[in-house]
């Protein structure tokens, strides 16, 4: 948009990264995408990060055909606190579910109101340890670590601070909602923006080195051979991943941590719409006991907490009278094992975890027990993704959903024209990684410091 020569080099073969999709049998599929966060409240007005991103970028908001949640549930046993898009009903739930806890909850507010988040310089601090303070009751705390640490931590058992910030406001204080078409009404526009513009982009298009000469990155070599060059480079295939790149073993002995939180998500598309089995709410936030376990597993799965998604369940009015629908659970996920199972082990595996990744969901869903057969019945396909897929398709180490625990809030790196944007630069999901571009774009090649 100002005058740069830029070069898109993607490594798969459709965008999106984290958040692309998928077919199977005729059907398109999303991955990662349960909700776009920050859907604008009618108090945010011009300071919403979507809006802003979406004046940032020259895309009509309209345009992206979003619907709102209907309301959504965090669970953790027989405790529930239920969310829509409006942040009073939330705090209402607070209060009804925790009477002791209003003025600590208030007492949250200001300390997060007061908080800049999105600071460069912001300290690392333990949202955990911040919450058992506040609250007398830890439950409360717990209960609120769940969405947040499931849409964005790449810590385990934890989540820094600012990002809780970030995610609180994102989810709660903003809303959730859902693209008409999926993902895809995203990445369509921005996709159509860069070709308007006059961009180079490549597919197929993987990185395998680059070189630096005193500290300044000179040559992207791909895994083709092919060699190109460029003033500034912007990564955004995470903060390891870019280390691994480059050719310098001084550079590479600084390598930063490795996230080891993964996934493993399973898709059953069934014949008609959710309310047919009594399910009215879009997501639920799910636990078993009242301390929130966030961490890898021992085992190829931990079912003890995950997310169940029903994305026939935003207020789309396209979504009365379908003929179909699609159940997501989200549980977390061992790299390691899933890596370590031969063709057939793996397949026989992931059978038995979507199974049980099902029963476990049915016990948090109304009538879930009772509809058990009755949805498998009206079952007509699933499809299931692990850790192993993650990495296959992103290159993440260790299969990570969020990178690295350690972030570059400031997008820079040891080479001076090479810039981390994304994920690992600190800005979380997808409105996240849009602005977290934006912001590299602007302060690091736009207006160098």
């Amino acid at each position: 948009m100002f005058g740069k020569k830029v070069i898109i080099l993607e490594k798969h073969f459709v965008v999106g990264g984290l958040n692309s999709f998928f077919a199977r049998k005729g059907r398109k599929f999303d991955v990662g995408l349960h909700a776009v966060t920050n859907f604008p409240s009618p108090n945010s007005g011009k300071a919403s990060p979507l809006l802003r991103a979406c004046r940032q970028l020259r895309i009509p908001f309209d345009s992206l055909k979003l619907y709102p949640q209907s309301t959504s549930r965090i669970s953790f046993g027989s405790r529930d606190i239920r969310f829509n898009n409006d942040f009073d009903f939330f705090i209402s739930e607070i209060e009804k579910n925790f009477p002791k806890e209003k003025d600590n909850f208030q007492a949250l507010l200001q300390k997060m109101d007061a908080f800049d988040a999105y600071s460069v310089n912001v300290p690392d601090l333990s949202t955990r340890g911040i919450l058992s303070n506040i609250f007398s009751d830890p439950l409360l705390g717990e209960m609120l670590l769940c969405p947040t640490c499931y849409y964005g931590s790449a810590q385990e058992n934890d989540i820094d601070f600012a990002t809780f910030v970030m995610l609180f406001d994102a989810i709660f204080k903003q809303g959730l909602a859902r693209p008409n078409l999926g993902i895809r009404a995203l990445l369509d526009p921005l996709v159509e923006k860069i070709e308007e513009l006059g961009v180079k982009r490549l597919m197929n298009s993987g990185v395998q080195k680059i070189n630096s000469v005193h500290g300044v990155a000179t040559e992207i070599i791909l895994e083709s051979e092919e060699i190109f060059t460029a003033d500034q480079i912007i990564s955004t295939c995470g903060v390891v991943e870019t280390e691994e790149l480059f050719n310098s073993s001084k550079l590479n002995s600084t390598q930063s941590e490795e996230g080891k939180f993964s996934v493993i998500e399973t898709i059953s598309v069934f014949a008609g719409e959710p309310s047919n089995f009594g399910w009215n709410e879009t997501i639920v936030f799910y636990n078993d006991s009242e301390k929130f376990r966030y961490e890898q597993p021992k085992g190829s799965i931990d079912l003890s907490s995950g997310v169940i998604c029903l994305p026939e369940n935003y207020q789309d009015p396209e979504n009365e009278g379908i003929k179909e629908a699609r159940l997501r659970i989200t549980n977390p996920a061992n790299f390691s094992k899933w890596t370590s199972f031969n063709h057939e082990e793996y397949k026989r595996e992931k059978e038995q975890c979507a199974s049980q990744m099902r029963d476990k969901a049915f016990s948090y869903l109304p009538n879930g027990g009772v509809q058990k057969n009755d949805f498998l019945s009206a079952t007509l396909m699933t499809d299931t993704f692990t850790p192993r897929t993650i990495k296959k398709y992103t290159h993440h180490a260790n299969g990570a959903l969020y990178g690295s625990p350690q972030k570059s809030r400031t997008g820079t790196t040891p080479l001076k024209n090479l810039f981390l944007a994304g994920t690992d630069q600190g800005y979380i999901g997808i409105v996240g990684a849009m602005l977290g571009g934006i912001a590299v774009a602007n302060n690091r090649i736009l207006r160098p410091v």
